[in-house]
């Protein structure tokens, strides 16, 4: 137990050294994309939901980080996490308010929802779920990602969007009674 811990402060170093030199060095930069390409990735899929314009995004998404790692002020791999979180937060936004055909396509993935018919239950489907979200503000939607796909904790919810934690966490309690009175809507009192 003591053995892992200590590995994991070896690899929490290393990749703070990483974040550090990645500022100057171009290897050390493709190194932080390797680590971060899935995630950042899998977080514009969440938000955008076609993965064509997820990569792009994406794309997109590093390019900035690598006009803007040098004036990055972090010096810790957390610091940089944060900051990129915050940059793929904006181009996300940015993206969705620029292209309102994302909302027909969630329209039409609504339409498709399939209802189970057995034992009287509703199955919620994804679609309707992400109709649901895509109801919220942006800024509501960016915390459901973060938190619910992503799985990142409170604290750093917060720092990356620059909230108090405890604000934070009211604010995901209204949205998630925002989601469940959207979906009652669609499924009636079942949800």
């Amino acid at each position: 137990m003591i053995m892992a811990g200590a590995m994991a402060k070896i690899v929490e170093q290393t990749n703070d050294d990483l974040v550090l030199r990645a500022r100057t060095q171009s290897s050390a930069l493709g190194q932080l994309y390797e680590l971060y390409y899935e995630r950042i990735f899998r977080f514009c899929v969440h938000r955008l939901f076609i993965k064509e314009i997820a990569e792009d995004v994406t794309s997109t998404i590093f390019l900035e980080v690598a006009k803007q790692i040098r004036d990055f002020s972090g010096n810790t791999e957390k610091d940089f996490e944060n900051w990129l979180y915050a940059i793929v937060a904006n181009h996300t936004n940015a993206y969705i308010r620029k292209n309102s055909r994302r909302k027909k396509l969630l329209e039409e993935a609504t339409r498709s929802i399939k209802i189970s018919s057995e034992d009287n239950t509703r199955e919620l489907d994804w679609p309707c779920l992400y109709a649901a979200i895509v109801k919220l503000k942006p800024k509501y939607q960016t915390i459901i990602t973060l938190r619910f796909f992503e799985n990142l904790p409170y604290t750093q919810i917060a720092q990356i969007l620059q909230m108090k934690e405890t604000t934070l966490r009211v604010t995901v309690h209204r949205i998630l009674d925002d989601l469940r009175n959207e979906l009652k809507s669609v499924f009636g009192n079942e949800v």
